[in-house]
């Protein structure tokens, strides 16, 4: 673990934390903590320093995205999307597009979001139903993205389609002004209110090829990965942080406080070291992947399947720790964070897709087969 962890730890407890009690109960964009990260040069972490951002990996990634997580989840899931975008068209888009598009990134001036996800695929984004027809130096796109983080919020959309013709896939960068782009307003999550993951619909919406983005592989699906499971990472932290200082400081009668209780001190105890291990597990994996190890898909995968686990269980041990005043809206961090907890088992690719993913590499399968 680097200097990256412990400042991003401290950024998000003074910018982050503010702002994460009014987005979860308004269901609003946590603007403010955005806002802040921008002016910090935050979103230019993974960005090659050519482009004037700070040319870290993702090691450094998951690391300040864990951070962030442990203070506001939707403000850190908003970040890590931009970040994956960032991460995709270093590795992957043309020299003219990276001119164009990262040093805005870098600087704050634009943020990327990505728009993958689809209801007639469900958690199998690699395969998607919208459509592109090529024409002589544009392409026409139609479709629907079901769940895009930032929506509205960015400047970039960073999607994925399907080539009438040949069947092809390729991403494409589409800006947020594109004309035939638009939203739906139907989300209200259960937790992760903050990243406002409306439905994205591209009708007729030309694009120029100077945003189409060709043979990616499977670095940014990687990135991806690390970004999902930091989130969980961090919340599991969180909510053994939370349920720490809550038995700290709630007593009875006598003065005897929760903390001193035998019982308690081993709930306590199954928390951090829960959550820790989940956290130092997708750091190795994350450095691993870095190295250029021939494993390290299959460690991020292991990763994610077991910070999602770590953070589903930690939200229900700690609700009980808390008790009853946990479990009324914001009274306690608790109970948001035992909802936000419950995202990660859904987000794309699910929990139950990952184990499939990781059960096929570890008997040298291909991994991206076709919905069974």
């Amino acid at each position: 673990m680097s200097k990256y962890y412990d400042d991003a730890k401290a950024f998000g407890e003074k910018h982050l934390a503010p702002y994460a009690k009014e987005a979860d109960i308004e269901g609003v964009f946590p603007r403010q903590a955005i806002q802040a990260l921008r002016e910090a040069g935050y979103f230019g972490l993974v960005i090659p320093e050519e482009y004037g951002g700070w040319g870290q990996d993702v090691g450094a990634h998951a690391e300040v995205c864990t951070a962030l997580a442990e203070w506001d989840a939707s403000a850190s899931l908003c970040y890590m999307m931009s970040n994956v975008g960032a991460y995709c068209l270093s590795l992957y888009a043309g020299e003219e597009l990276k001119k164009a598009i990262l040093p805005k990134v870098a600087s704050g001036e634009a943020i990327l979001a990505l728009a993958y996800s689809e209801t007639a695929n469900g958690t199998h984004f690699y395969l998607p139903e919208m459509e592109e027809e090529t024409h002589e130096g544009y392409s026409v796109l139609n479709g629907r993205k079901s769940f895009v983080t930032t929506a509205r919020e960015a400047d970039y959309y960073l999607t994925i389609s399907r080539n009438v013709k040949d069947g092809s896939t390729n991403l494409w960068l589409v800006p947020g002004d594109t004309e035939g782009l638009s939203f739906e307003s139907n989300y209200d999550g259960v937790g992760l209110r903050g990243n406002v993951s409306d439905p994205m619909i591209l009708k007729d919406a030309k694009l120029d090829h100077f945003y189409r983005i060709e043979g990616n592989g499977d670095g940014d699906r990687l990135i991806f990965l690390v970004g999902l499971a930091s989130s969980s990472a961090g919340i599991a932290m969180a909510i053994a942080r939370e349920a720490a200082k809550y038995v700290k400081e709630r007593t009875y009668s006598n003065g005897r406080s929760l903390g001193e209780i035998e019982t308690v001190e081993t709930n306590l105890a199954e928390l951090y070291a829960r959550a820790y291990a989940a956290r130092e597990t997708l750091f190795a994996a994350a450095y691993n992947v870095q190295s250029g190890a021939e494993d390290g898909f299959m460690n991020v995968n292991a990763a994610r399947i077991m910070t999602t686990s770590a953070a589903v269980k930690n939200g229900s041990q700690g609700m009980r720790l808390v008790g009853g005043i946990g479990y009324v809206r914001g009274k306690n961090p608790m109970e948001r964070l035992m909802r936000d907890s419950l995202g990660a088992q859904v987000m794309a690719p699910g929990y139950d897709v990952l184990r499939v993913w990781l059960g096929r590499q570890l008997v040298d399968l291909p991994y991206l087969k076709g919905i069974d």
